[in-house]
């Protein structure tokens, strides 16, 4: 079982198999619980949610995937090649291994027809990096405000017999996390395979109505 704390949202019954799964991982800093009501305004018969709090405490309550000190945060991926003495970033070696506990937990428990990952900020970044990894498979992934990481280049580049299809939206004016960041996420995962829907929009860090309405078809369509 992963030590992650989790809420489930879904309308089925607890011995239900089937379905589908979605995995919501949320920004930094924010409440464990900070997507909870998107995950209430996605819901829908026949899918289950899981929304976990990211296993970092944060100043002011908030949690976090890893933290931003700037010795230690990951870098962001502008090219498909790693830099000279690359070496992982423990901090996203260890949130991966969580979410990945939990998909495996998800299926295990569940055995979900398909399993996606959605994904607000640093949530979006993590996001992408479990979705390439590919074990277990993710289907699915938005990744809303995001970037590629360089820890994430190894299997952005490694052959896979299936690839997950990827949602990356992003505001023009975002302050928090460069709108040409997410570009660049989406010409590499572009150039490397991977089926891209790429949605910007006039806005900073958040999640506009229209992105909203976006994801929904592109989780449920």
């Amino acid at each position: 079982m992963t030590a992650l704390d989790v809420v489930h949202v879904s309308g089925m019954r607890d011995d239900e198999r089937g379905g589908a799964a979605v995995v919501v991982l949320h920004g930094w800093g924010a409440a464990g619980t900070d997507l909870v009501p998107l995950a209430q305004a996605l819901q829908r018969p026949g899918v289950r949610f899981f929304v976990p709090a990211g296993p970092l405490p944060e100043v002011g309550g908030g949690r976090a995937w890893w933290h931003l000190d700037p010795d230690t945060r990951p870098p962001h991926a502008f090219t498909d090649q790693l830099p000279p003495g690359f070496r992982p970033a423990p901090a996203v070696v260890a949130a991966r291994a969580a979410v990945q506990g939990l998909i495996a937990t998800v299926v295990d428990r569940y055995a979900p027809a398909t399993v996606a990952l959605v994904g607000f900020s640093q949530g979006a970044m993590l996001s992408i990096d479990v979705a390439l990894a590919g074990a277990p498979r993710v289907d699915r992934v938005v990744a809303m405000s995001g970037v590629l990481l360089v820890d994430s280049v190894p299997a952005l580049t490694a052959p896979q017999a299936t690839k997950p299809r990827f949602l990356l939206s992003h505001g023009r004016y975002d302050a928090s996390v460069p709108f040409a960041t997410s570009g660049h996420a989406r010409d590499l995962l572009e150039k490397h395979g991977f089926a891209v829907t790429w949605r910007a929009f006039d806005g900073g860090h958040d999640i506009p109505e229209p992105v909203l309405a976006d994801v929904d078809q592109f989780l449920f369509s």
